[in-house]
Parts: structure tokens; sequence; C-alpha cells
């Protein structure tokens, strides 16, 4: 197969001098990383598309030891500005990365678009120019938000406008050969916009990669590893540790965190955030801040390559986004990835998200806490049912047990289980006809 993926940047390299980074988004280096993996070792020849600019609000790490798999084909391209010209011309330099990894690779079996706004109506056009078949996976706000007019409206201002950008987007979903979605609540979500979707195709979970013998980790010596990143504290290996995963950005409210673990107030635990490039100015949760002073808790960077590590080396994991109206977990990675290495997860059963798809029922049972009838804006009452569920980890059979139910839940997270899939499903699809 000839394979051409599609989406961020989910390597470090130095490209022409320029340090080029990872974006740490879940479901950029869970999905992109695996799957390249995944394909080169199947023997099909890959290339990746991806940008060398990014957004704003991208969480971005620059890993010095990261390692782009041997025998991918790499067409990056970049959103230049041209002379006179009132428009950016990226979507030029778009085309262009895809016609070189056709050149290269000698032609294009399937174009994978991992996150799909807003590429998916130009690579859903491009099919019959290039003779590739098409694979969506939409992974959250690309199908939450972005057929709704009144979300684009935010982007484009004028709601005709924006009406009609969502149709142009949605009849590329409805065009593709293939529609993956991250969970089952996403599949629901996009259904009532009127686009059918094939398969739920999670983002894996993080695990060791190889080729090489996997290290054997233990708490110490993760803490010692150089590629961890102490940004606030230190890390205790004599504690037992619940982590948290993810960006720091309110969506993923780290007051919530912070909160819950000093109102349950567990002896001999040590709460650890992993997340990105996060300084003691740019944290702005004074009970986070306190509990780093007394060492009970700790603000690590870590990078991909060596994030499954944290999830096989701690002892649970706290996940406290709440869905608001900018966000909603479609289904976290970090979630994800606790529960394949067997540890139970303390997260909220809210109105909306595909949280719980990734845990056991007996994890929903124990340790997720009920929020659908709370104001998300009602923190102390959000804290009150957090700290209860996370005073239930003072019970070790239970947390083992769960913990157990949770691995064998998760077993098909595994990046061959996921990707074994999709192959089969993408080998018998015939392409699409070409709209008339």
């Amino acid at each position: 197969m000839k394979l051409l993926i599609v989406g961020k940047s989910a390597f470090s390299r130095v490209i022409d001098g320029t340090r080029v980074p990872i974006s740490i988004a879940g479901h950029t280096v869970q999905l992109i990383r695996p799957l390249t993996a995944y394909a080169l070792a199947r023997g099909f020849s890959v290339s990746y598309a991806y940008p060398l600019t990014a957004s704003a609000s991208d969480c971005l790490m620059f890993d010095p030891d990261d390692e782009v798999p041997s025998g991918l084909v790499e067409v990056p391209f970049t959103d230049p500005e041209a002379p006179k010209s009132p428009l950016h011309v990226g979507w030029l330099a778009v085309e262009a990365a895809i016609r070189q990894a056709a050149g290269r690779l000698g032609g294009l079996d399937w174009v994978v678009l991992a996150s799909t706004f807003p590429l998916a109506p130009f690579l859903a056009d491009l099919r019959w120019k290039y003779g590739y078949k098409l694979a969506l996976l939409i992974r959250g706000g690309d199908g939450y938000q972005w057929l709704d007019p009144d979300w684009a409206a935010r982007t484009f201002g004028d709601i005709d406008r924006a009406r009609e950008v969502c149709r142009i987007y949605g009849d590329s979903l409805r065009s593709a050969d293939f529609v993956g979605v991250a969970s089952r609540w996403l599949g629901s979500v996009i259904e009532e916009r009127g686009i059918r979707w094939d398969a739920v195709v999670e983002s894996p979970a993080a695990a060791w990669a190889g080729p090489s013998p996997e290290p054997r980790w233990d708490k110490s010596r993760f803490a010692a590893d150089t590629g961890v990143v102490r940004r606030l504290g230190y890390l205790d290996p004599t504690k037992k540790w619940l982590v948290s995963a993810g960006r720091f950005h309110p969506d993923k409210r780290l007051d919530l965190t912070s909160g819950i673990f000093s109102g349950a107030a567990l002896k001999g635990w040590q709460l650890i955030f992993s997340g990105v490039g996060a300084t003691r100015e740019e944290i702005e949760d004074d009970l986070m801040l306190a509990l780093v002073d007394k060492g009970a808790a700790c603000v690590i960077e870590v990078p991909p390559r060596i994030v499954y590590a944290l999830f096989k080396v701690c002892d649970a994991c706290l996940h406290t986004a709440l869905p608001s109206a900018t966000f909603i977990d479609a289904r976290p990675s970090s979630v994800t990835s606790a529960a394949f290495h067997g540890k139970p997860v303390i997260a909220p059963l809210a109105p909306a998200g595909g949280v719980t798809e990734s845990l056991s029922p007996e994890n929903v049972q124990a340790y997720c806490f009920d929020v659908q009838d709370v104001d998300p804006a009602d923190r102390a009452e959000v804290v009150r049912r957090g700290v209860d569920a996370t005073l239930r980890l003072q019970d070790t059979d239970v947390l083992l047990r769960v913990g157990a139910a949770n691995a064998r839940h998760a077993s098909s997270s595994a990046a061959a289980s996921v990707f074994d899939d999709l192959l089969a499903r993408l080998s018998r699809l015939p392409a699409r006809g070409k709209p008339g």
C-alpha cells in the first residue's frame, strides 16, 4: 500500500537548521506516530505531510532525542505569504506536498487525514486529480464544532457565509471513502448533522514502540530519565503517583485537579501533572503552586517517545476536563493510556463526551463521579464529588481490581489492534464515485 498521512507535526526534527517541534495533542502524537510505525513495519510505502508552522493555541515541544522513523518520506509544507497576494498561499504548498509524495512513492493508494478541518474539502477535491482514496479520521472539534454554523461564524463572521462553509465541509465528509471517529459519542454528534461514519478509530494507547527491547521502568528510573523535564517541584519515587496529563489550558480545568487532590489529602500520594511548557508564571492556580511548594505535587513535561512509561509506573489517573462552550473531550488519549496500562481513572460523568468509552464498567462504578446535574461553574460541588471518588483510592483491593478490569477493557486500544481493524476496513472498501 502507498500511504500518505496528513496531520500536524508529530516528531521533533531539524530542517535546514530550523528546529521543528512536536505539536502536543493526544490525537496527533498518539495517532500519527503509531500509525507511521505500524504502516512501515508492514512494508507499506509511507509519506507524511505536515505544516512547518503552528497555530497560536498549539502546545509545542522539542525533544532533542526524538527520531523520525527510518523509511518515512516527509513532505512538509508551509503557509507562506506571496507578494501582492491578498491571501496566504498555503493551499498551493499543500498540493505541492501531495504531488511530491505521489511522485516519490510512485502514486498514492490512500490519503489518511488525522483531524479533518480545514483540509478535508481540499483533499476530497484532489482525489480525482491524483487517484487516491480518502480516509478521514475525525478526532474532536473537527466533528462537533466545524459542522455548526454558529461556531463557524466566530471565524468567518457572517452567519450566511458560515453556513456555506459548514455545507462545504460537511459535503467533503459525506464524500470521503472512509470516515472514522474517535468515539461513539462523536459519531452520534456528526450523525445529527447528516454525516455517516464507518467505524470508531480511536487514538491508540501510549505504548513502547521499539524496536529495541523495552526498558524496565520503575518510578526511580522514570524520575531520573533525562528526557523528563521538571518544570515545578520534584518527583518523589517513594510515594504513590496520581497522574493528570494534558495541555495547560483552561479547557483541562487545572483548578479542579488541584482542588480535588488537595481536598482528598491522600497520605503518601503525590500529584503529577504532565503538560507542556508551563512555568510558575504561567500557572495561575495558587492551590497547585502551594501543593508544589510542599512537595505534594510536581509539574513535568514528558516527550511522546517515553510518555507511556509515566502511565506504566503511576498508580492512578485523574481527569478533570468538563464540557464547555468551546471544548468537549471526545476521547482523551491520557484516559485510554492509563486504562490500557491497568490504572484506575478518576473522571467526571459529564453530559457530553466520550471519556468513559475507554473505561471498564467497574471503573465507571468505582471512580467516576456524576456531574450531569451540576453547573460546571459550581466548582465547589464538582470538587466535592471528585474528592469523594478520589478517597476510594485508599482501598487497595478496589484499586487493583479496577485497574485489572481497565487493562482487559482497553486491550483493544493497542496500536496493532486499532490499525489492524482500520487496514481491514480500508482494504475492502471500493472508492466512492465522483460527484456529478
